[in-house]
C-alpha cells in the first residue's frame, strides 16, 4: 500500500487541544495549531445544550478546527490521541489491557468516518488492574526505538498524573500510577499550606528541592507536609523556598520505590518538570542507570507514536 505522505496529529487532553500537520517519512512539522479548548471544557458545553449528540459535537468542534489549517492540508488522516477516547470525549473506547508490544502491536484504535473529507483514527489508553492512561501509551511506544537497546528498564513519564511503566523485552509489562502534579496543585493552592507557598521567578531553589525529596524518599510525606507552613511561619523561610520543598517533597515520595532497584530508569518529560525530576533522581540512581529524555525527545514520541499506529492501520 501506498505511504500516506503526511497525516494530522491530534492531541486532545483534558486541558489542551493540539493539530499538527505532519510528514509521514520524517515527521517534520508542516502546520500546527492550538487551543485551551481541551476535552473537559468541550463536555461541559456538550452538557449544556440539548441538540447535539456527543460524537456529533466534538466532531463539529474537530472540523472547526481543522479548518486553521492550511487548506491543502485538511483532508488528511486525523490520528487522535488522549482523552477524546474517553467517556467525556469524542467516542469512548475500552482500554487495551497490558501487557503492551512496545511497538502497539496490541493497543485498540478505531476508524471514525465523520463527513466527506474528515477521516480519524482514534486510539484507545491502556490499563492494568490497578492503572490506567490515556495518550501515555503512545509516547511510550513512539519510545520504543530509544528503549530497544535494553533488556528491561522502567520508564517514567511525570505529569499532572505521573505513569512509570515496566519494561522487558520489548514489552511494558505493568504500569503504575501517581497523583503527584494534582496533589501538588491541590496542596499548593486550596489547602492552608497556599499561603506558605509562592512562585515569583523560574529560578531553580536546589537546597530545599533536595531537602524535600531527602524526606520523602524516606517515607515521611505525610509527617512532613505540615512543616511547609512551620518553614514559613516559625523560620522564616521564603514562600518561594517551599514551592521547591513541596515539590522535592513530592516527587521523592513517587520515586522512593525505586532506591534500591538496579534497573534501568528512562526519563521522559519537558521542563521544568525533566530538571525537577532528574536532580531528584540522582540522589538514589547511578549516573550509567539513568537515561534523560527531554521534552523535544518525548514530543518527537508522541509524532512517532501516532505513525506506528497510522501504519498498523494501512497495514
Amino acid at each position: 500500500m501506498k505511504v500516506r505522505e503526511y497525516f494530522i496529529s491530534c492531541d486532545w487532553g483534558t486541558s489542551n487541544f493540539r493539530l499538527r500537520v505532519v510528514a509521514t517519512s520524517n515527521l517534520k512539522i508542516i502546520a500546527e495549531h492550538k487551543t485551551n479548548q481541551g476535552i473537559k471544557t468541550l463536555f461541559e458545553q456538550y452538557t449544556a445544550q440539548k441538540t447535539k449528540k456527543q460524537t456529533a459535537f466534538f466532531a463539529e468542534y474537530l472540523t472547526s478546527q481543522i479548518s486553521k489549517l492550511p487548506e491543502e492540508h485538511r483532508d488528511h488522516m486525523v490520528v487522535t490521541a488522549g482523552m477524546a477516547s474517553s467517556n467525556i470525549g469524542l467516542f469512548e473506547m475500552e482500554y487495551a489491557n497490558f501487557p503492551l508490544q512496545a511497538n502497539g502491536d496490541n493497543l485498540k484504535w478505531k476508524y471514525l468516518k465523520i463527513n466527506t473529507h474528515l477521516e480519524v483514527l482514534l486510539i484507545s489508553g491502556a490499563k492494568t488492574e490497578t492503572g490506567m492512561m490515556r495518550g501515555e501509551e503512545i509516547q511510550a511506544i513512539g519510545l520504543n526505538d530509544q528503549l530497544a537497546s535494553y533488556k528491561e528498564g522502567i520508564l517514567l513519564l511525570p505529569g499532572t498524573h505521573s505513569k512509570h511503566l515496566a519494561y522487558h523485552n520489548a514489552t511494558f509489562i505493568d504500569l503504575k500510577n501517581f497523583m503527584t502534579g494534582e496533589l501538588f496543585e491541590v496542596l499548593s493552592q486550596k489547602s492552608i499550606l497556599s499561603n506558605s507557598i509562592e512562585v515569583k521567578s523560574t529560578k531553580f531553589e536546589e537546597e530545599p528541592f533536595i531537602e524535600g525529596v531527602t524526606l520523602g524518599l524516606k517515607g515521611l510525606l505525610s509527617t512532613s507536609l505540615f512543616s511547609v507552613r512551620a518553614r514559613h511561619i516559625l523560620q522564616n523561610k521564603a514562600k518561594e523556598s517551599n514551592y521547591y520543598f513541596l515539590s522535592g517533597l513530592l516527587i521523592g515520595d513517587e520515586i522512593k520505590y525505586l532506591k534500591n532497584t538496579d534497573k534501568t530508569i528512562f526519563l521522559a518529560a519537558p521542563d521544568p518538570v525533566y530538571s525537577l525530576y532528574k536532580t531528584a533522581l540522582n540522589q538514589i540512581i547511578a549516573k550509567e542507570n539513568l537515561i534523560s529524555l527531554n521534552g523535544a525527545s518525548l514530543e518527537k514520541a508522541l509524532l512517532m507514536g501516532q505513525k506506528k499506529i497510522l501504519q498498523h492501520y494501512d497495514n
